[in-house]
């Protein structure tokens, strides 16, 4: 009689095995480090594509720092030096943030290019904007409309001023 009244209390076979039981938790554990591996490979993706960004916008910065030494000669020899600023225009400033893109930074950023948008609004100012696009490197595991890679843009203003200009300074 302790037979049945032991099977309805545990809830096992007769045998007493548990062997209903086996191999779910194993299945369980590869589902969970299925699901893990591909947070990870997720996360590896997005990373890779931040860290991208940052080096592009430390690009842009040093070629805005770059062309905003992009003397605009024509402007230079018809106003001269107003005010303590290089003068700057749109052509020349593109100028210097290629030159700066092609010999510097080509290594850095992959697919970049100089993007519209890059010139001198105001005549003193150097607006560079850098465009690449970034493929993640498990580009299979991002949705589709990422997997053709990621559009970055960035973009960064720098001015030239000349220090001690007209004071005898220098």
């Amino acid at each position: 009689m302790t037979g049945p009244v032991r099977e309805r209390a545990t809830g096992r076979g007769g045998d007493g095995c548990g062997c209903a039981d086996e191999g779910r938790i194993a299945l369980l554990s590869l589902g969970f480090a299925l699901v893990a591996a591909v947070l990870v490979l997720v996360v590896v993706s997005a990373s890779a594509v931040h860290l991208q960004r940052k080096r592009l916008y430390a690009l842009a910065d040093a070629a805005a720092a770059a062309a905003a030494g992009a003397l605009d000669e024509g402007a230079y020899f018809t106003t001269g030096l107003d005010a303590g600023a290089v003068p700057l225009s749109d052509a020349s400033v593109r100028a210097g943030a290629q030159e700066y893109v092609l010999g510097a930074g080509a290594v850095e950023v992959a697919g970049l290019r100089v993007a519209a948008g890059t010139g001198s609004p105001d005549g003193r100012t150097a607006v560079v904007v850098l465009t690449a696009v970034v493929v993640p490197p498990f580009a299979g595991l991002v949705p589709e409309r990422f997997a053709g890679g990621v559009q970055l843009r960035a973009s960064s203003r720098a001015t030239a001023r000349l220090e001690g200009f007209g004071t005898g300074a220098g």
